[in-house]
C-alpha cells in the first residue's frame, strides 16, 4: 500500500468518524438517560440488520447474563447440598435450623431490594452486578469456615442482601437489549441456570463427599470452590459486560443508534435516573403491582420448600442413600432446563404467558397426589421419584413471572418500585417456604404438601384475575386508537404504561 492509499483510508476513517459524532450531537432530546443523543426515529433497521444485533446481543450479553444467575443459584444452593453431607452435624444444627438458613437468606434479599433496585436505577447496571457478585463470593469463603449455627445465619443474611441486586439488574438488562418478543427466549436461558446448578450441585455434592479423612470437610471444599469460581466471574463481569447499548465499547455510534431504535416498540426506553415521585404514587395504586406481587409469592412458596428440601425428600422420605440422591439430583435439574426451554417455546408461539403458566400447574397438582397416596417402598422408590420429577415443572413458571414484569411495566422510577415489590413478593415466598417442612413432619411432610395443593388453586385464581385486568387495558386502548397502529413516539420519554397510550400489555 503507498502512503498514498494509507492516507486516504486514514481520512475515510476520520470522516466515518467524524460523521457518526455529529449525528449523535444532532439526535433528538430525549429524557432517556441512556438513549439520549442516540435516538433516531427515522432510522429502518431491515429484518436482515435486526437479526444481526439480535446475534451480536446474545453472544455479548447473554453469556454474562446466564453467568450471573448461575452464580447466584450455586451460591445460595450451597447448604441444600451440604445438608446431607454431614454439614448439619459439623455446625450443631437441630429442629428447624436448617430451615431458618433458607429463611434467613431469602430476609436478606427482601431487605436488599427496595436498596437494589433505587441503585439500579440511579448506577452502572453492570458494575453493580459484578460488584455484588464479588461481595457474595467472599462472603461464601467465610461460610466454609462457619462451624457453628449463629454465624452461618448471619452470613446466609448477608448472602441474600447482596444476592438481591442480581435479578433487577438481569431485568434491567434484557429490557435494554432485547424486544419484547425476544424477552422469552433470553429470560428463559439466563434462569435456566437454576436447572444447571441442580446439575453441578449433584456432580459436586457426590464427588467431595468421598472426601472424608482431610483437614477440610467435603462440604468445606465444595464451598470453597463455589466461592472461588463466583470471584473470577464476578471480576470478568465487571471487566466486559456494558452498563447499556450505547456504552459498549465494541458496539460502532452508527450501532448504538440501531441497537436503541430496536427496542423502540417495547416504550420501555433504556434507562432515566430521574426520581419521580409521582410514578411511585401510581405504582402503589396500580392493582397490577400487588398482582405481580402475588404471582412469584404464591410460586415459591411451593417452589422454595421444594428446592430446600429436594436432597432430604430423596435421601429420608424416599429410602434412597446419600450418594444416590446427590445423583439423582442431576436428572431433575436436567428437567428444569428442559421446562424452561418449553415454557419460553409455548409462550412465544402463543402469546399466552399466564395460561400457560396454569398449564405448568397441572403437574404438579398431580405430583403432588402421588406422594400423599403412595407409601414409600422399595416398589415404590422409582415412582414417587418420577413424581417428584414431574413436580419441577412449576418451576418454570418463574421466568415466565418475570416476563410479566420485565415486558409490561414502564416509567423508570415506576419499574424501580414495582421490580422491588415483585422480587419481594418472591423472596417472601422463598422465605416462608421451608417453614412449611416443620421437623414433626418428616419424613414425607404430608402437612406441607397439603398446603401445596391450596396454594395452586391460588395461584391459578391470580393468573385469571390478572388475565382479565390486562386484556381489559389493551380492549380500551385499541379502541381509542381505532385502525391506527401505535407510532411508538414516546418509547424514550419516560413514560409509565398507564400513562403512555402506545403501551401494549402482554399477557
Amino acid at each position: 500500500m503507498t502512503s498514498k492509499d494509507s492516507f486516504k483510508g486514514d481520512s475515510t476513517h476520520f470522516e466515518e468518524k467524524f460523521d457518526a459524532e455529529v449525528a449523535h450531537e444532532k439526535a433528538p432530546h430525549v429524557a432517556d438517560t441512556f438513549a439520549d443523543g442516540y435516538v433516531d426515529p427515522s432510522l429502518q433497521i431491515s429484518d436482515d440488520e435486526n437479526k444481526t444485533l439480535r446475534r451480536k446481543a446474545h453472544r455479548r450479553i447473554l453469556p454474562f447474563l446466564m453467568l450471573a444467575y448461575l452464580c447466584q443459584a450455586l451460591d445460595k444452593g450451597t447448604t441444600g447440598t451440604s445438608s446431607i453431607m454431614g454439614w448439619q452435624k459439623d455446625i450443631g444444627a437441630k429442629g428447624q435450623d436448617y430451615a431458618l438458613t433458607s429463611t434467613l437468606l431469602w430476609c436478606g434479599i427482601i431487605v436488599g431490594e427496595p436498596i437494589a433496585n433505587q441503585f439500579v436505577r440511579r448506577f452502572p447496571v453492570a458494575k453493580i452486578l459484578g460488584g455484588g457478585i464479588v461481595i457474595w463470593s467472599a462472603l461464601l469463603f467465610g461460610l466454609a469456615f462457619s462451624l457453628a449455627v449463629p454465624p452461618v445465619f448471619a452470613i446466609r443474611f448477608l448472602l441474600g442482601f447482596f444476592e438481591s441486586i442480581v435479578g433487577p439488574c438481569l431485568l434491567s438488562l434484557t429490557v435494554q437489549w432485547y424486544r419484547k418478543e425476544e424477552q422469552p427466549f433470553v429470560s428463559a436461558m439466563w434462569q435456566m441456570m437454576l436447572g444447571l446448578h441442580s446439575m453441578i450441585g449433584g456432580i459436586l455434592g457426590f464427588a467431595f463427599y468421598h472426601v472424608q479423612k482431610n483437614a477440610l470437610r467435603g462440604w468445606q471444599w465444595m464451598t470453597l470452590c463455589i466461592a472461588i469460581f463466583s470471584l473470577i466471574s464476578g471480576v470478568v463481569i465487571l471487566i466486559w459486560l456494558p452498563d447499556s447499548p450505547t456504552q459498549a465499547r465494541w458496539a460502532t455510534e452508527e450501532e448504538k443508534s440501531k441497537f436503541v431504535e430496536r427496542v423502540r416498540v417495547n416504550n420501555q426506553g433504556l434507562k432515566n435516573t430521574e426520581f419521580k415521585r409521582e410514578q411511585v404514587v401510581e405504582a402503589f395504586t396500580d392493582p397490577y403491582t400487588f398482582l405481580l406481587f402475588l404471582l412469584p409469592f404464591l410460586q415459591t412458596l411451593v417452589v422454595g420448600g421444594i428446592n430446600t428440601f429436594a436432597p432430604l425428600l430423596i435421601n429420608k422420605a424416599f429410602g434412597f442413600s446419600v450418594l444416590n440422591a446427590q445423583l439423582l439430583n442431576i436428572p431433575m435439574g436436567v428437567m428444569t432446563v428442559l421446562m424452561y426451554v418449553l415454557i419460553q417455546y409455548l409462550i412465544t408461539k402463543t402469546n399466552q404467558t399466564l395460561l400457560v403458566m396454569i398449564g405448568f400447574t397441572i403437574p404438579n397438582i398431580l405430583g403432588t397426589i402421588v406422594l400423599i397416596t403412595v407409601k414409600p417402598s422399595a416398589k415404590t422408590q422409582g415412582g414417587l421419584v418420577v413424581a417428584f420429577y414431574a413436580m419441577q415443572v412449576f418451576q418454570a413458571c418463574n421466568p415466565a413471572i418475570f416476563l410479566m414484569l420485565s415486558r409490561n411495566s414502564a416509567g423508570h422510577t415506576k419499574k424501580s418500585v414495582t421490580y422491588a415489590i415483585t422480587y419481594i413478593g418472591w423472596a417472601g415466598g422463598n422465605a416462608i417456604a421451608p417453614q412449611f417442612f416443620q421437623s414433626a413432619w418428616a419424613p414425607r411432610y404430608l402437612n406441607s404438601l397439603y398446603i401445596h395443593l391450596g396454594i395452586y388453586a391460588a395461584f391459578i385464581a391470580t393468573c385469571l384475575v390478572t388475565r382479565m385486568l390486562l386484556v381489559s387495558r389493551n380492549n380500551k386502548r385499541i379502541a381509542a386508537q381505532g385502525t391506527n397502529p401505535p407510532k411508538n413516539e414516546l418509547a424514550f420519554e419516560d413514560l409509565t404504561d398507564l400513562q403512555n397510550p402506545d403501551f401494549r400489555y402482554s399477557i
